[in-house]
């Protein structure tokens, strides 16, 4: 009798963990996986020399790592097999340095314009850090940035397209370094023109 009792307990358990949960039907796990690998790769390799710098003091292919596992936790939106990258959750820089405030950005034709306020109200920021505009076309795998220097207390900054973008939709992101290229900002995903 007290070895049936045991076995009615055992009944009423509630599980709390398994090893191996149930899988959805016909969802395979690894290729799920693998997908958001190849899309984060994908996406972020024409950006690599930005991860690069931005991703702080880390080895070039570590800061790449870090970057594809960020876009990998926060950037894949949907559900397999239509998985996708959301630009606006994309981290191209981390750090701690202020961007720049009051950003309005427009696109004729072939330019960027980027209007910003110069006043410099935080602590981690400065006068002369330095603000940068990418232009990133994923589909073409093209990506770059505003050749001139062009300061916080600058208060605007021009971008010239390539030929290759002028006519296509770019995405654009904007951040801050300091002097020394040391100190960054978390990118800001300015949205697609």
């Amino acid at each position: 009798m007290h070895g049936a009792a045991c076995f009615k307990e055992q009944e009423n358990m509630l599980i709390i963990s398994e090893r191996f949960p149930p899988r959805e039907k016909g969802q395979n796990g690894r290729e799920a996986t693998r997908m958001r690998l190849i899309l984060a790769v994908r996406y972020l390799s024409p950006l690599r020399k930005i991860i690069a710098q931005g991703y702080g003091l880390h080895s070039k292919r570590s800061a790449f790592n870090r970057a594809v596992a960020d876009l990998i936790r926060s950037a894949i939106q949907g559900e397999y097999p239509d998985l996708s990258v959301d630009p606006a959750r994309v981290r191209l820089t981390k750090g701690i340095l202020q961007n720049p405030i009051g950003l309005q950005l427009t696109r004729l034709d072939d330019q960027l314009q980027l209007h910003f306020e110069t006043n410099v109200a935080a602590f981690y920021s400065s006068g002369d850090d330095s603000i940068v505009l990418c232009a990133y076309n994923p589909e073409l795998g093209i990506a770059g940035i505003n050749d001139e220097e062009c300061s916080r207390q600058d208060g605007s900054l021009s971008m010239q397209l390539p030929a290759q973008l002028m006519k296509a939709p770019v995405h654009v992101y904007c951040y801050a370094h300091d002097r020394q290229r040391k100190r960054f900002s978390n990118s800001l995903f300015l949205g697609a023109f």
